[in-house]
């Protein structure tokens, strides 16, 4: 009887614990499929004159603007010389939420245009672009 006891005591644990796990993956669900507005501050920045070899930070500034929690789901580049990151990866609505984008500027040359799209389940895909001129010794461009 002992035995029959303790077996169905673990097996209601268990089925709590798939029951937590499935409400959470539930709600990441429905916050992926929800839809919502998100509006940055500015969408692009200049670095201005940079000398090959710096590095620089920048963070972008948005609102959640929408009626659902944002999440973001990837952050991609078009180039190995940015490297962005999301300080929160949801944002409620009404809050603000940061991305940090580092840029390296060992090896480039010239005017820099590189831009970063922003997945996650906002109404659209979000770009943000970011620019410099930069002066290297060892390279000339005329």
């Amino acid at each position: 009887m002992r035995k029959l006891l303790l077996l169905f005591s673990f097996l209601l644990l268990i089925s709590c614990s798939n029951s937590t796990k499935n409400n959470q993956r539930d709600q990441q669900l429905k916050v992926a499929t929800e839809k919502t507005s998100v509006k940055f501050t500015e969408n692009t920045h200049n670095f201005g004159t940079l000398t090959a070899g710096e590095i620089v930070l920048y963070t972008f500034e948005f609102t959640n603007t929408g009626k659902h929690d944002f999440k973001i789901t990837a952050i991609e580049s078009d180039c190995g010389c940015v490297h962005a990151h999301y300080i929160e990866d949801l944002v409620k609505p009404g809050e603000k939420g940061w991305i940090e984008v580092e840029f390296d500027t060992a090896g480039l040359v010239g005017r820099e245009y590189k831009t970063i799209e922003i997945h996650g389940n906002s109404n659209e895909l979000k770009h943000l672009a970011i620019f410099a001129e930069v002066k290297n010794e060892l390279l000339d461009i005329k």
